[in-house]
């Protein structure tokens, strides 16, 4: 993977963590806070050395409320800071502050990766001191996060296949969550509880006779727009094809209303993680077309579906984080 392809995937997954993040506190604007939040539910070696601290996403959440409490105190004001729940999808006109996007900016600038690591070495040399006073709650110091930074560096440096890429990256994501893995199964393998995770998906029903799954597709997108969905994709069947608790799921998704569109294939792996359970996902399509013609499109097309797999896989892993948080 290039430095620009990593540092934009690592930008589109921690921006809408962070910006679900910022939904639950009311604002519209993620700043550096928003942005360790989104780090604890990375599955990089950012998040991976965070979670081997113990900052998790709730001690997190924990302490920006103390942080803020505490703020609104020295001032005299007594308010509640608790977090809600997320609304993101529900609302819109979300964006970085200025020292978030700074930031964001440095984690690619000369030779640094843009990666979640580069990220988070960036977030701790911030200079307005927040984040510091951030940890203070959380009992860790930011040269030990440092350090540990430093020493998963020269792990992946002294094994290079450890942090290799699978031989094909199409059509494949890691996620985090913060939940058990047994738990993350039974979501995931719930036909009844496709919506909440499942972009596309929005009211299930199961056929008394046939066991299969039948769908209406999502009519409101996020921030509450109405989607433009034509007639014949409306209504979906939704197929459990593997199934094997609690470790992974398979599902087969297919528009009856026009037999000739292209399946979809949705596969999560789940394995146990330091506070949650790591995902590895891949999403495909099935293509309608003769062999021959399938390796035309897919050379022809395959800039085009890298891209659309990613955003599928993103707002998969997306909607599994947030039925946990």
């Amino acid at each position: 993977m290039s430095k620009l392809t990593r540092a934009a995937a690592t930008s589109q997954t921690l921006s809408l963590a962070a910006m679900e993040e910022a939904s639950r506190f009311g604002v519209r604007d993620a700043d550096i806070e928003h942005l360790f939040l989104a780090l604890t539910l990375d599955a990089g070696i950012g998040g991976q050395v965070l979670r081997s601290l113990g900052i998790t996403l709730d001690a997190t959440r924990a302490a920006i409320e103390k942080q803020q409490a505490d703020q609104l105190g020295s001032l005299g004001v007594q308010a509640d800071s608790a977090g809600g729940r997320i609304v993101y999808q529900e609302t819109g006109g979300y964006d970085w502050t200025e020292r978030a996007l700074a930031v964001m900016r440095t984690a690619v600038s000369g030779d640094r990766d843009g990666d979640s690591a580069a990220v988070l070495r960036a977030l701790l040399a911030e200079p307005s001191g927040l984040i510091a006073d951030l940890l203070g709650p959380l009992d860790v110091e930011p040269d030990r996060i440092t350090a540990a930074l430093d020493d998963a560096a020269l792990l992946i440096a002294e094994h290079p296949n450890a942090a290799a890429e699978p031989p094909t990256i199409h059509g494949s994501h890691t996620a985090f969550v913060p939940a058990d893995p047994e738990a993350v199964w039974n979501l995931l393998a719930d036909g009844g509880r496709l919506s909440e995770w499942a972009p596309t998906i929005g009211e299930v029903a199961q056929d008394a006779a046939t066991g299969r799954w039948e769908a209406r597709t999502r009519t409101v997108g996020s921030g509450g727009k109405p989607l433009k969905i034509r007639d014949g994709i409306r209504r979906q069947y939704a197929e459990s094809v593997r199934s094997e608790r609690p470790s992974h799921v398979t599902w087969h998704f297919t528009y009856p209303d026009e037999p000739r569109s292209n399946a979809r294939v949705v596969a999560i792996d789940i394995e146990p993680a330091a506070g949650g359970a790591q995902l590895r996902l891949s999403f495909g399509w099935e293509l309608h077309a003769s062999r021959r013609r399938r390796r035309v499109i897919g050379a022809l097309l395959k800039p085009a579906f890298r891209f659309l797999c990613f955003v599928q896989l993103t707002q998969i892993a997306g909607g599994i984080s947030r039925a946990f948080r």
